[in-house]
């Protein structure tokens, strides 16, 4: 890997996209479309430092070498999505050619009601994750973005550490147990995210995780699947406050979702630092997506940026613009990537939503 044209090359991209990405993050402009080369390889084997540093440093190059996207890539320490459990005593199961599995320690959540607050730097993958940001910085002399981890929301976490069942039925019979120990993961994240904040320096891409990202934007980036089979209100409860402080600590949210959970997104109306959603569209993407319409009107007028996945089906994805494009929404558009056809479905999308917004 050239450092130096990789370096060249990330310099004349921000040159080129940055005016376009701040328009958008500040509201001027309605939309910005993401289509992202095939970079499986960051979500599979991750079992070594080198590894993810190296296969990072080739996705940023093959990224940066495509034309037809308007945001800018970064890197990310993923080590897979078990890294807050693993510092509460959860084993990592490494499996090659594949994304690492986390096993649970606990059956029940009364097991958890005096668990003593970890210390993060007694995780081996906590302790991964930082060296990981250590050499991508050493790299690139500090002049690439870097996001956070993968951040798991507390909800999620927890379901990793406590028998998901289990816990979820804690949550009714002792809610008390229940809050209390997702406040005490909520500490952790926030805690663990500040190093991770301080290894990284200045070139910190925010929100992170999946959502279109800079060096100067804001927030952080929450994965919460398990928004997507609980009740709006058991997740108002259990999910969201947990996500509202640590967004009152990093100046804002970005949230994931994986399945349909366009049931719970008019709550988010009600936790102000929730600033950007991601969703799946079509089922290219999630086999249960959302319905473009309700995600429109959740976050129609709320000032919450929606992140749609759409897949690369040129009718389809038509059709889904002209459901969810409107005055009220604020769109970033995830177009499924097709190597053929990369350039004609970037513009095909561009044109539309220029067409839909009147511009």
């Amino acid at each position: 890997m050239d450092i130096n044209r990789l370096l060249e090359s990330y310099q004349s991209r921000v040159e080129e996209r940055s005016p376009k990405l701040e328009q958008f993050f500040s509201g001027t402009r309605p939309f910005i479309v993401v289509q992202r080369p095939q970079t499986n390889e960051l979500w599979r084997d991750c079992n070594s430092v080198d590894y993810v540093v190296e296969n990072n440093l080739k996705a940023m190059g093959r990224i940066l070498d495509f034309d037809f996207t308007d945001e800018l890539p970064y890197m990310e320490p993923w080590v897979g999505v078990g890294v807050y459990a693993n510092a509460f005593g959860c084993e990592y199961l490494w499996r090659a050619g594949e994304a690492p599995a986390t096993h649970y320690k606990y059956m029940t959540l009364e097991e958890v009601e005096n668990i003593e607050y970890p210390d993060y730097r007694q995780s081996p993958i906590m302790r991964m994750v930082i060296d990981i940001i250590d050499e991508m910085n050493e790299k690139t002399g500090g002049n690439i973005p870097i996001s956070l981890t993968d951040t798991q929301s507390p909800f999620d976490t927890a379901t990793l550490i406590v028998d998901a069942s289990n816990f979820m039925i804690g949550c009714y019979e002792t809610p008390e147990i229940a809050c209390r120990f997702l406040n005490q993961i909520t500490d952790l994240i926030i805690e663990f995210s500040d190093v991770q904040l301080k290894h990284i320096g200045n070139m910190a891409a925010k929100p992170g995780h999946i959502m279109a990202s800079c060096a100067n934007g804001r927030g952080i980036s929450l994965s919460d699947d398990n928004l997507s089979f609980c009740a709006a209100e058991f997740n108002e409860q259990f999910a969201l406050p947990f996500n509202q402080r640590i967004g009152e600590k990093f100046g804002g949210v970005a949230i994931h979702s994986c399945g349909n959970w366009a049931h719970t997104m008019p709550s988010l109306r009600k936790f102000d630092q929730v600033f950007m959603l991601d969703c799946a569209l079509s089922s290219d993407c999630d086999p249960q997506p959302c319905l473009p319409g309700q995600v429109r009107d959740a976050v129609k007028g709320s000032g919450i940026i929606m992140k749609a996945r759409v897949g690369n089906n040129p009718e389809k994805t038509i059709s889904m613009l002209e459901q969810i494009a409107d005055p009220g929404v604020q769109l970033i558009v995830e177009i499924g990537y097709s190597e053929e056809k990369a350039e004609q479905n970037y513009l095909a999308v561009n044109n539309k939503l220029e067409e839909l917004y009147g511009m």
